[in-house]
């Protein structure tokens, strides 16, 4: 039965990644005015604008030319940078891995934070603890985070005359410096997913707790422990797995704002720049490798969903 739904859920998400590579093709096409043109004249590209745009594959209908760029992704060819020449595919296979290892470490701490936390403030509601937790969670989803990633990097630079390094380390060179130089913009990246998984998991803790079988469970006199972890937390973590996969999404975009910061060569700076420089095959490969990592992980979501609640399956 477990593979039947998993099946059924990988199917549901084929439509999804076609219509989003519909949407990622079709970005920069659709943008106002003559992109080569754009390109051209603020890049002084080394091609004339004719030969620039049978590159790209602009001089063809443009069925066929998304037929053409789908056919060459999916064997794994997305074109070459404009600006630096190389392979898009062999650039994301040096960056990708600095993005997801800043995405894991923001994730770790965004539940290492927010369901303990969480936890605490609905079995301890309207104490002194869950006013403080309430009011740090509404706290961390109010700061932007561009704005505590600058400010950490400011702040202690002029009282302090101590920056947190913004140089980048390889784990080949230095394996402890390389770990450290992420834990502080994963911390940051991860408080507003913290706050909303914790604010999320107090409320449906707070909404299973007063289900008729926890009643049950209390009146049989197990331990307080028992019941709230072992009777309790299962269910109510299924709408926090939701949120959980959405906030995957919300990570990798942060990435773009936090690799610029702290120096990190990853996806996101990667993205960033090719921005900047109207890197036509760039945009569209990174847009693409972004949309299948979100869809492949609410996939992985819906999965879990069937492991928390059995009965989802059917």
């Amino acid at each position: 039965m477990l593979r039947q739904y998993a099946l059924k859920r990988l199917f549901v998400a084929i439509p999804s990644l076609l219509i989003a590579s519909v949407i990622v093709f079709s970005l920069s096409r659709f943008i106002p005015g003559d992109v080569v043109t754009l390109m051209m004249e603020e890049n002084q590209y080394a091609q004339d604008l004719e030969e620039m745009r049978a590159k790209l594959g602009l001089d063809r209908p443009i069925h066929v030319q998304y037929v053409h760029w789908m056919s060459r992704a999916l064997q794994g060819d997305l074109g070459e940078s404009l600006y630096t020449g190389r392979s898009v595919l062999s650039e994301l296979g040096r960056r990708l891995p600095v993005s997801l290892e800043l995405g894991a470490v923001a994730l770790f701490f965004a539940v290492l934070l927010g369901v303990p936390i969480g936890i605490v403030s609905a079995v301890r509601q309207d104490s002194i603890k869950d006013y403080v937790s309430r009011s740090g969670a509404i706290l961390g989803l109010s700061m932007p985070g561009f704005w505590l990633g600058t400010l950490v990097v400011v702040l202690p630079a002029v009282y302090w005359g101590w920056s947190p390094p913004i140089q980048y380390r390889a784990f080949e060179t230095d394996p402890w410096g390389h770990l450290v130089q992420f834990l502080l913009p994963g911390f940051l990246l991860g408080i507003a997913s913290a706050a909303a998984i914790m604010r999320l998991t107090r409320t449906q803790l707070l909404e299973v707790l007063r289900q008729d079988y926890v009643r049950t469970a209390w009146a049989k006199g197990l331990a307080d422990r028992a019941v709230v972890l072992k009777h309790s937390l299962k269910n109510a973590l299924i709408p926090v797995v939701t949120v959980f996969g959405i906030q995957v999404a919300q990570v990798l975009s942060g990435t773009v704002v936090f690799e610029s910061i702290f120096g990190l060569p990853g996806m996101g700076r990667f993205l960033f720049d090719a921005i900047s420089e109207r890197d036509y095959p760039v945009i569209q490969g990174v847009n693409l490798v972004i949309v299948t990592t979100v869809v492949g992980v609410n996939l992985l979501v819906d999965l879990a969903y069937a492991w928390l609640d059995p009965r989802i399956r059917y």
